[in-house]
């Protein structure tokens, strides 16, 4: 339905971009940065920054919640989930991400249950733009862009989502430290625990994508919360499960093409050494195929939201366009600048792009910005 009341707007209205000229982004546009310390108790690691983005998160949630109820007056059993089941889900969850959640509850003053659901939403919506690069002398550099937030209230007049508007505020960096060293880097959106977009110095970086399939992350929420089945991870903590405990990229690339998961996606990593790049396609269960950095004798790889060997859907192909994009750039050019100029074209840069993240393994080096899609400068598409 969302699909075809927005098709011709898709098809008539949205050129391809390939810009150069758009990095450094102006100073307003770079991300804060936090930081987390994981020798403190779980409970308290996020009290102070919770606190402060208190009335931001509770926002947030009070929207999210209002717009299920305007979509249907039968999603209130949704809402009662919200206040039932999921606060003793924090419970159950793996150490130590149940008592983060509570100390961010507390913080907040935000209800368990909500801030148990701003936590899972990940497993279930959103879109993305990832890419891996080697440049001429090997080195390596991973960029990505975060779509999230559609379809969750199409604004007519503003041409923006609901939900991505009220997600923006919030989004941040997080050093974690432990014994007063950066342990890992991530861009997440402030309150959210586990790790979308991130990067461990000299080890690897990784980012996630949604993987859009019939039998979504929805399943596997339904057997975690009613203790069908809780032998998987969620998606986005296994990402943080690496970035604290694994020591190469080689360990990195086996647990996430191997561990059960409670959701399909993609796994985009990048290390540190030439040829050490790849998208890993999930399904629950395992890896249904692992592209490598240097197939098709390109120095690049990219990945969107569909899987990379199928064509493309005719409402959504971002993927060809980036592809063309890092094409025209070369591989003289894979760098920062580059990466920024092609997630920062059109349709990779959309109204669901809230950030894009550049990162380099090798020395550490990461940035994260705010992005907007001002129909100003030129059409944008939804997503």
């Amino acid at each position: 339905m969302i699909i075809i009341a927005f098709l011709p707007f898709l098809l008539t209205k949205i050129g391809k971009e390939c810009l150069s000229g758009q990095y450094p982004p102006t100073p307003d546009r770079i991300l804060p940065t936090y930081v987390i310390n994981l020798d403190a108790p779980p409970i308290e690691r996020w009290k102070d920054v919770a606190a402060r983005y208190k009335t931001e998160l509770t926002d947030l949630l009070a929207y999210l919640k209002t717009f299920l109820m305007e979509i249907s007056p039968e999603l209130q059993y949704l809402i009662t989930l919200i206040d039932t089941k999921l606060p003793e889900m924090a419970d159950t969850l793996p150490a130590p991400y149940g008592d983060e959640m509570k100390g961010i509850s507390q913080a907040s003053g935000l209800p368990l249950g909500e801030v148990v659901l701003y936590n899972i939403f990940y497993e279930v919506s959103s879109l993305c733009t990832s890419v891996v690069g080697q440049d001429e002398n090997g080195n390596i550099f991973h960029g990505r862009n975060l779509d999230f937030g559609g379809p969750f209230g199409w604004d007519k007049i503003n041409h923006t989502w609901g939900l991505t508007e009220k997600l923006r505020p919030l989004m941040v960096q997080i050093n974690y430290t432990q014994n007063g060293q950066v342990l890992f880097k991530t861009t997440t959106f402030l309150g959210f625990i586990g790790s979308l977009t991130g990067i461990k110095p000299g080890v690897f970086s990784v980012s996630i994508n949604e993987r859009n399939v019939v039998k979504g992350g929805y399943i596997g929420l339904i057997e975690w919360i009613y203790n069908i089945n809780r032998n998987q991870s969620f998606i986005t903590f296994a990402i943080r499960d690496m970035l604290t405990k694994s020591e190469s990229y080689d360990q990195t690339l086996k647990y996430l093409a191997e561990e059960p998961l409670l959701a399909p996606c993609f796994y985009i990593v990048a290390g540190t050494k030439a040829g050490e790049g790849a998208i890993i396609t999930r399904s629950r269960i395992g890896s249904d195929d692992i592209k490598v950095l240097g197939k098709d004798n390109l120095w690049f790889i990219a990945q969107t939201n569909y899987d990379n060997w199928k064509k493309q859907p005719i409402f959504d192909d971002r993927l060809t366009p980036c592809i063309e994009c890092m094409k025209t750039k070369g591989k003289n050019q894979v760098a920062f600048d580059s990466l920024f100029d092609v997630l920062s074209s059109r349709p990779m840069l959309n109204k669901e792009t809230v950030y894009t993240s550049l990162m380099q393994p090798a020395t550490g080096r990461f940035e994260g910005y705010w992005q907007y899609c001002r129909d100003e400068d030129a059409s944008c598409r939804p997503w």
